[in-house]
């Protein structure tokens, strides 16, 4: 197995392996809760229950004492009096009220006897639910022989309030869970980004390798053709090997410069800002291609509709920018059409804006192609020489400049590249 393949194969083993932990931690915070959950449910059950025989003992207490002042025997006849004359609704409300003050909410009640029968209800003791229900004996010293009464309580909002006492573990669970997702994505994130640019480096140092050593291996050649060539052939032979030692330093100049731009972002630009006529600069670059105009037939036209044209910044840099789109119009074109190029200017607002057309081979407009070292999937990089640093010198000279780099397209229809510039203040935008 190949390096790069054991690398994707640990990553995916990573991946799975952290998914099952996360999923794992998951499984059991949810246990966790459901415990807790069962233990409130445990000591409210155990709380209702003996708050409900304080009350029944409190009815019992209160009974004896009212009918201790008219009978001395009241324990012995007090269960033949009618239940209604014993207790009375508004007694059991008041109690249960005061007996449960604080538990944060409402409690409904029922009085029955042996047989289920109601006595007396609260208005929603009849939604009750049997498994939120909790009962207890009324009158527990009335003899085994007479009729048993019960107090049975309900609480609506029951399930409302375990889980209240139990969102606080809720939330953190979640939150929790939430950071741990988030970080194994964003890890997952970083080393699929830092493989994609491991492997376009990659690709660019065996491109800018074989950049490099075609113009020096050429200028080996001349060197060893001029040191080898008979004095009397040598006059014939400079014109010609000088011209190709030219030629082959301008391009390794090139390489290195452009090597050099890409660079320059990482230390931070450092702009000499000045007032720039943007119509007389696109002048002075399209004069400078003029000869590969001529060479290679290329048919320019230019539409400078903009009437503000005055910006603030680096001239070298925006006609450095400038140049790197036309480049890109005339190393992109179709070999067997014609390239036509359309240069334009106009203004929208406080700022100009300047496109290069052409009607190349064109290529789909995506974020990606301003990124460094980026080159599209379908270009031959030893066929068109490029390294994926001229769109993204661009963006970041048209940036800070404060404007906006663009581009539009398709595969084979030609493509538009442009950038927006905030233009001089003092001046009025036609």
């Amino acid at each position: 197995m190949t390096p790069l393949g054991m690398y994707r194969r640990s990553i995916i083993l990573l991946a799975v392996v952290i998914s099952i932990c996360t999923l794992g931690l998951i499984g059991v915070q949810v246990q966790w809760i459901q415990a807790m959950e069962k233990v409130e449910e445990e000591q409210f059950s155990r709380m209702v229950t003996l708050t409900l025989e304080q009350v029944a003992n409190d009815i019992a207490m209160q009974e004896k004492q009212s009918v201790r002042i008219f009978q001395s025997n009241a324990r012995h006849y007090s269960h033949l009096v009618p239940v209604e004359q014993r207790i009375s609704y508004h007694q059991i409300d008041s109690l249960l009220h005061k007996a449960f003050y604080g538990v944060s909410m409402t409690c409904d009640f029922a009085v029955t006897d042996e047989l289920g029968s109601i006595l007396f209800e609260t208005d929603n003791f009849s939604q009750a639910s049997p498994e939120h229900t909790y009962s207890t004996t009324l009158f527990p010293d009335d003899p085994e022989d007479a009729v048993q009464y019960y107090l049975t309580v309900y609480f609506p909002q029951y399930a409302a309030y375990v889980i209240h006492s139990v969102m606080w573990m809720i939330v953190a669970s979640v939150l929790l869970t939430l950071i741990i997702t988030a970080t194994f994505a964003a890890t997952l994130f970083i080393i699929f980004r830092q493989k994609r640019l491991s492997t376009i480096k990659a690709d660019f140092v065996n491109n800018i390798t074989h950049e490099l050593k075609t113009p020096i291996t050429t200028i080996s050649l001349a060197a060893q053709v001029l040191q080898e060539t008979p004095e009397p052939n040598l006059p014939t032979a400079v014109p010609r090997l000088s011209d190709m030692i030219r030629k082959e330093s301008k391009r390794l100049s090139q390489l290195v410069e452009s090597i050099l731009q890409s660079a320059i972002f990482k230390r931070g630009v450092k702009l000499s800002v000045q007032k720039i006529d943007m119509h007389a600069l696109l002048q002075n670059v399209l004069a400078q291609f003029s000869l590969q105009f001529d060479t290679l037939n290329v048919a320019v036209k230019c539409k400078f509709h903009a009437t503000n044209t005055q910006v603030l910044g680096d001239e070298i840099h925006l006609a450095n920018a400038v140049s790197n789109l036309i480049d890109n119009a005339i190393k992109y074109r179709k070999e067997t059409t014609p390239l036509r190029m359309l240069i334009e200017t106009k203004n929208n607002r406080k700022t100009i804006i300047i496109t290069v057309t052409d009607n190349g081979i064109g290529v789909k407009a995506t974020k990606q192609l301003f990124h460094q070292f980026y080159r599209h999937p379908s270009e031959n990089m030893y066929t068109i020489k490029g390294f994926g640093l001229g769109l993204y010198y661009v963006k970041n000279i048209i940036e800070t400049h404060h404007g906006k780099l663009f581009a539009s397209g398709s595969v084979g229809a030609g493509s538009t590249f442009g950038f927006e510039l905030p233009v001089c203040k003092n001046e009025t935008t036609g």
